[in-house]
């Protein structure tokens, strides 16, 4: 890939590093008196699964960085099957979890952010794979979705 990609690819990161550290922060005003805590656990519970799933689904191909490495697979089984970016989907969920779990205002603002920031990143990422993978990524991205899962749809390969 190219330099362009790379340093893209870099600032995304940064980004969303940034703004899970942002929305970890203990700092600002809350909102209510913890109703949705048990919510926000099981959405950290839920993170950790589709996280753990993802991390085993990839094996040697996990990275942070959207630009995937030179002997990269394309990967559709497991949860893979049913969405192409399950870290995504983990980081999301988890950083929704600490969100409902804390209240905190600094934390929902973040949350909004990171979401479209990682909305950047996975069509980025998209874009880079179906370059790498063609046909095969295309009809791959048209079956399987981004991080929502679509249970109606068909997940054969």
């Amino acid at each position: 890939m190219s330099d362009a990609a790379h340093r893209k690819g870099n600032r995304l990161v940064a980004a969303q590093f940034a703004l899970v550290a942002l929305c970890l922060l203990p700092l600002g005003p809350t909102l209510g008196t913890g109703q949705l805590r048990p919510l926000g656990v099981a959405c950290l519970v839920l993170a950790a699964a589709v996280g753990l799933l993802g991390l085993l689904g990839l094996g040697a191909d996990t990275r942070v960085h959207p630009v995937p490495h030179e002997q990269a697979q394309l990967h559709t089984r497991g949860i893979y099957a049913w969405i192409r970016h399950p870290m995504y989907a983990a980081v999301l969920l988890a950083c929704l979890g600490v969100t409902f779990s804390s209240g905190r205002v600094l934390s929902l603002a973040a949350i909004v952010v990171l979401a479209g920031v990682l909305r950047v990143k996975w069509h980025f990422e998209d874009h880079l794979l179906e370059e790498r993978f063609g046909p095969r990524f295309v009809a791959y991205a048209a079956r399987v979705p981004a991080v929502v899962p679509a249970p109606w749809r068909s997940h054969r390969q």
